[in-house]
């Protein structure tokens, strides 16, 4: 409880009122289905977290939200298995208590489902065949699975990188799945050209399969990711959405996330709107919130593929 008049001091300091959405215009954005390479795209459930309404959702209340834990298996035709995000791993299914840690697995109702490392068997993989991990976000629910790949290569943004370790509201990160891998690949937006609404992009192969897309506020260099196949496009929003709430409206994330946990909510706010309005453009693009609940019923049941 000493914490909570630090609390209380950084949530009134936020202001009443989001600023204003930024001004989007028309969005330019088109996908060549005829040469996207033929790859199969997956949603895993690794694990469940938790919150009441009110910390999901400024303004909600107080029924208790299942956030499930999602990690997204793409298998491309010559560049092997793709993760994006890795979920937690077999450490914390082994030990909740040695990762994220006691106070972390508590603060989070965490609840172990199977580790992305486990689950690949069910489609004839191992974690030999991951190549390559691509990473939203270094908080720990999408990068605890690190150690479980020590082979592949992590990409992940500069800025992500270079702040994973610095001290928060919530303290100082367990950087250990990450620190020591050895293939780290720095992704680097400046002077790439704009994808959709967004200012920059990163072709990962550059065959259009996998865009890796600047959507920063929720932490320094967050990212969103789009995969391409030659039936359609699956936009992962990381947690720059948590739920679908927050770009479907768009809704803000309650004022004690935007205050403890966002690097930059009203950067992260106007990432909602041009997820939102990137949407409403093309309707026919399927956006996928980093923990919306719903997904576990409307998407196909892992091991099911989109091809």
């Amino acid at each position: 409880m000493r914490f909570l008049p630090l609390l209380l001091l950084l949530t009134a300091c936020l202001p009443k009122t989001p600023p204003a959405p930024p001004v989007v215009g028309a969005i330019a954005w088109e996908v060549d289905r005829a040469s996207v390479p033929p790859g199969t795209f997956r949603v895993m459930h690794v694990a469940t977290t938790g919150a009441r309404e009110r910390i999901v959702v400024d303004g909600g209340g107080g029924d208790f939200m299942d956030l499930p834990v999602y990690v997204y298996v793409y298998e491309h035709p010559t560049e092997g298995t793709v993760l994006i995000d890795t979920g937690f791993g077999r450490r914390t299914a082994n030990d909740p208590k040695d990762y994220p840690g006691a106070q972390a697995a508590k603060l989070l109702s965490l609840r172990m489902h199977r580790p992305a490392a486990d689950q690949l068997e069910d489609i004839g993989r191992d974690v030999g065949d991951v190549r390559n991990v691509v990473v939203t976000h270094m908080h720990a629910d999408h990068v605890g699975g690190i150690e479980d790949f020590p082979n592949a290569a992590l990409w992940v943004a500069r800025d992500e990188w270079e702040s994973a370790g610095e001290r928060t509201a919530l303290g100082k990160p367990d950087t250990s799945p990450f620190e020591s891998h050895a293939a780290v690949k720095m992704v680097e937006f400046t002077g790439t050209a704009p994808y959709g609404p967004f200012a920059g992009h990163v072709d990962l192969f550059g065959d259009g399969s996998i865009i890796i897309i600047p959507a920063g506020g929720h932490t320094p260099g967050h990212v969103a990711v789009m995969v391409n196949l030659p039936s359609g496009s699956f936009l992962l929003t990381g947690d720059c959405a948590w739920i679908d709430r927050h770009w479907t409206g768009p809704e803000l994330k309650s004022k004690l996330v935007r205050s403890l946990l966002e690097d930059d909510w009203e950067r992260n706010w106007a990432n909602q709107h041009r997820l939102h309005e990137w949407s409403k453009a093309y309707p026919e693009l399927t956006v996928i919130a980093g923990h919306e609940p719903a997904n576990l019923e409307r998407l196909k049941a892992w091991p099911e593929a989109y091809e």
